[in-house]
């Protein structure tokens, strides 16, 4: 779907795809600050509270839930728990009330997270392995190339030069980032970023059909790769016998 239409007056925005677990509230077609909610949960659980505060924040708001026309998600990168939590609530709300889906980078909601960042940020976020999820974006929350996962030497040296890296996954390679480039670490989207970043890609016609929403995660997980390792040895029993 690449018509925007009509400004809706209401949208939901989330993200759980990080730490962070964000939700933003408002009227994208009014210029004014949306209700916001976030809550920091370093045990990635925040998402399972995901209906109760969406309720919490539509009676804030003074409107039952069924009044949203919108509604925008966090599609990663990111944690694949909390991505696909975020992604199912957001499909299941979208069905019931019959309206399109905005899918929302992550990283670019981190990148909006920080004012004033100059013309190029790189947003960047922890994705294990030694690697990082990097995404450049302009001082409109534009995307400046595609998303990637590399070290962040590698994203540094073949991306464009940032203005600003911004995103958890500083802390994770602090020392590959030039003294000279200002830094903010966070531990996820603001709710304020979230917003941004979801108004910008409505802005840009960036609307799905619930169906078609799917969580990017730039590589395959531990489990696709076969890579697993069990945190406890394998266990048997000394009842069990390999002899008949």
């Amino acid at each position: 779907m690449s018509d925007a239409g009509p400004p809706p007056s209401w949208m939901l925005a989330l993200d759980a795809s990080t730490s962070r677990c964000a939700l933003a509230l408002g009227r994208p077609d009014r210029d004014e600050p949306p209700l916001e909610d976030v809550e920091d949960d370093g045990a990635n659980q925040a998402s399972t509270r995901l209906h109760g505060r969406i309720a919490a924040l539509c009676e804030r708001a003074g409107i039952a839930p069924g009044q949203l026309a919108l509604v925008a998600c966090g599609r990663g990168p990111g944690t694949f728990t909390g991505t696909r939590v975020a992604i199912a609530t957001a499909k299941g709300l979208a069905l019931a009330l019959g309206c399109p889906i905005v899918p929302v980078s992550t990283l670019a909601a981190v990148a909006a997270s920080v004012d004033d960042a100059g013309d190029r940020v790189l947003a960047v976020l922890d994705a294990r392995r030694g690697e990082i999820y990097g995404g450049w974006f302009d001082a409109a929350i534009d995307p400046c190339c595609d998303e990637r996962v590399a070290a962040m030497a590698v994203l540094l040296a073949e991306g464009p030069r940032p203005t600003h890296v911004v995103g958890p996954g500083i802390t994770a390679a602090a020392e590959a980032i030039e003294a000279s480039i200002p830094r903010t670490i966070l531990a996820g989207p603001s709710a304020a970023g979230l917003w941004r970043a979801a108004c910008a890609a409505r802005r840009r016609g960036e609307l799905a059909l619930p169906a078609a929403l799917d969580a990017v995660y730039l590589r395959e997980s531990y489990a696709e790769l076969g890579v697993n390792t069990p945190r406890r040895p394998t266990f048997v029993s000394p009842f069990l016998s390999s002899t008949s």
